[in-house]
């Protein structure tokens, strides 16, 4: 059985472009995670939550809204940290309300921004600065 601390040092990365992806599993891999890659073209409906405590997803690929898609995950039981990316944060931050554990990142940003996303949930986790 996985222990908590445990699956706070592995991500889940759900993106539709292929060299974002590699360059997420990259900035995670240098701060100390392990990555797990999903490809939404099948849905997001078997996401291996029961992995990670970390899911790192691309707004576009979430449907059909993402307020929804958030509420979906924690009536899964799953109280881990939704790092949200989208090319207009200031305009999804007001529907997501007060979602516990939910960080907005507006593209572009730099993999700094990422890692402080991340420590700002996990800051005792050992998760290290990106090379």
């Amino acid at each position: 059985m996985r222990t908590a601390s445990m699956l706070e040092t592995n991500a889940i990365v759900v993106v539709g472009d292929a060299s974002l992806a590699s360059a997420l599993e990259l900035a995670l891999q240098a701060a100390g995670l392990n990555v797990i890659l999903h490809d939404p073209t099948p849905g997001l409906d078997d996401l291996p939550l029961h992995q990670a405590m970390t899911l790192v997803i691309d707004q576009r690929v979430v449907r059909p809204d993402v307020a929804p898609f958030i509420a979906a995950l924690r009536a899964r039981a799953w109280q881990g940290l939704v790092i949200l990316m989208s090319d207009d944060a200031r305009s999804l931050r007001p529907a997501l309300g007060e979602a516990h554990r939910v960080s907005v990142l507006e593209k572009p940003f730099q993999a700094a921004g990422l890692i402080a996303a991340l420590r700002a949930h996990w800051p005792r986790r050992g998760v290290r600065p990106p090379r």
